[in-house]
């Protein structure tokens, strides 16, 4: 099963993509590929074109714009929302739900992560 590659909004901390990659998933920022200060819309254009998942802390954006490019007729390869949370725990409860999906199940979907900051 191929697990979902991740983009990560300019919002999340660059130690999340490094503990993701030590956990074996793929993970890349805005920084990275030089998107800083881009729009969201283009930031989620830019991530479904490359079939990556976007995973943002921006939760009330990124749940209007993936309502409003589905009525559009328009896809994209997934979007992860959750609160801040400290990098540690961010990485624990992606691993945990990237280790259980494939690309497949994230595509034109909206999903909640809910993450443990008490460990």
């Amino acid at each position: 099963m191929a697990h979902p590659r991740l983009y990560l909004d300019e919002d999340i901390p660059r130690a999340v993509a490094v503990g993701l990659r030590r956990r074996g998933f793929a993970a890349t920022t805005t920084v990275e590929t030089g998107r800083a200060g881009a729009g969201d819309e283009e930031q989620l254009r830019y991530a479904a074109a490359r079939g990556l998942c976007l995973f943002t802390f921006n939760r009330g954006h990124f749940a209007r714009l993936h309502g409003e490019l589905l009525a559009r007729g328009e896809h994209h390869r997934g979007i992860v929302v959750s609160r801040q949370a400290r990098p540690g725990a961010v990485v624990r409860a992606l691993s945990r739900f990237l280790a259980a999906r494939s690309v497949d199940d994230l595509a034109d979907r909206l999903i909640w992560l809910v993450v443990d900051s008490e460990r």
